[in-house]
Parts: C-alpha cells; sequence; structure tokens
C-alpha cells in the first residue's frame, strides 16, 4: 500500500510518516518511485503513535532504535520501567500541590468571609 492507505490505516498522517522515515525509525521499501508499507510498517507507526500517546519523545524512541529496523525491546522495557517510576514521583508531587492550593484556597476564603461580615 502507498503512503496514503497507509495513513489512513495506522490513523497517523502522511506527514507524521514522512517525520517517523526521516528520523531513521521507519524503514520503508521502494517500489520504483514510491514507497510500499506492509503491515509490519503499519505496526509500527501504530506502536510509535501510541508511544507518543503517553508522553514519549520521537528523540526518545530513535535512541531506542538498533541500527537495523527493530527496537531493542530490553531496553525498551527497561525505559517503560523508568518512565513508570518517573510518572508515579509527579503524581505524588501533583497531589501535594494539590493539596496545598486546596489548603490556601480555604485560607482566602476565610479570610474574604472575614472581610464580608465586617462590611
Amino acid at each position: 500500500m502507498f503512503i496514503k492507505e497507509a495513513s489512513e490505516v495506522s490513523g497517523a498522517t502522511q506527514r507524521a510518516i514522512r517525520l517517523y522515515e526521516s528520523l531513521g525509525l521507519l524503514k520503508v521499501p521502494r517500489s520504483g518511485r514510491y514507497r510500499v508499507y506492509n503491515e509490519s510498517n503499519i505496526n509500527l507507526i501504530k506502536i510509535i503513535k501510541e508511544a507518543q500517546s503517553i508522553g514519549i519523545k520521537l528523540s526518545e524512541l530513535v535512541a531506542l532504535k538498533c541500527e537495523e529496523e527493530d527496537f531493542q525491546w530490553q531496553r525498551v522495557s527497561e525505559f517503560l520501567s523508568k518512565r513508570h517510576t518517573d510518572v508515579e514521583a509527579q503524581i505524588k508531587a501533583l497531589k501535594v500541590q494539590k493539596q496545598r492550593i486546596e489548603e490556601y484556597k480555604k485560607s482566602i476564603d476565610a479570610c474574604l468571609q472575614g472581610v464580608d461580615s465586617d462590611l
């Protein structure tokens, strides 16, 4: 299939697919002047899109890619474990931040009630 159909099947834009190719994330065989996408290419495009949807940058994916066509899956697994730990730390920090915001809001609301009662 050509890029238009690959785009429709994978859900990635043609521009995104070309970007993945230019970064070396996707190697597509050619037939004459045209790139011909196969099921393996489509699956890889979907993996790249999914990785982006969970906050993984394309530059990080490039670093996880082998010289050959495939990813170094052991490194990917280690990367995801570290990413999971980082996200857990961010969640913890955000919960603390949320609690502080709630406390500040209560304090300000209490001050405002005091001002209103003085009027």
